[in-house]
C-alpha cells in the first residue's frame, strides 16, 4: 500500500538520521540537498518528490536534532543532481532516484 505524501516524508527524516558520520559531514549536506531537491525518490510502492525550499527545512530539521546550525540551501545551484555518495547511503535504506520532477507530480511537496 503506498504511503501519504507526508508519512513518506517523515520516513525519509528518519532514516536520514541513521546516516552515522555522513550526517555529521558538513560537505555531506550541499550534496544531500542537491540529490533530493526536485528529485522524486522511490521506496516501496510510494515516492515523494520535494521542492527546493521544504528540501532545504527538512535537512535543518536533521540538523537541529544534532544541534547544528541552519544552512541556506533553497536556491543554491545543482538541484537534481544525484550525488553518487548520496545515492549510496540511501539506496541500502530502500530509497531510489528518479528523473528529476516533471511540471506536476502528485507527490510534489511544496513548503
Amino acid at each position: 500500500m503506498a504511503l501519504s505524501n507526508e508519512a513518506l516524508e517523515r520516513e525519509l527524516a528518519n532514516d536520514l538520521q541513521t546516516l552515522g558520520d555522513l550526517i555529521h559531514d558538513e560537505s555531506f549536506y550541499p550534496e544531500l540537498y542537491k540529490s533530493l531537491a526536485g528529485v522524486p525518490w522511490s521506496r516501496d510502492d510510494s515516492h515523494i518528490a520535494l521542492s527546493w525550499k521544504k528540501t532545504e527545512e527538512l535537512l535543518n530539521e536533521v540538523r537541529a536534532r544534532h544541534d547544528k546550525p541552519k544552512l541556506r540551501l533553497a536556491q543554491t545551484g545543482g538541484e537534481g543532481e544525484i550525488s553518487p555518495r548520496v545515492a549510496d547511503a540511501l539506496e541500502p535504506l530502500g530509497w531510489t532516484p528518479g528523473a528529476a520532477t516533471p511540471r506536476h507530480d502528485d507527490a510534489h511537496i511544496d513548503s
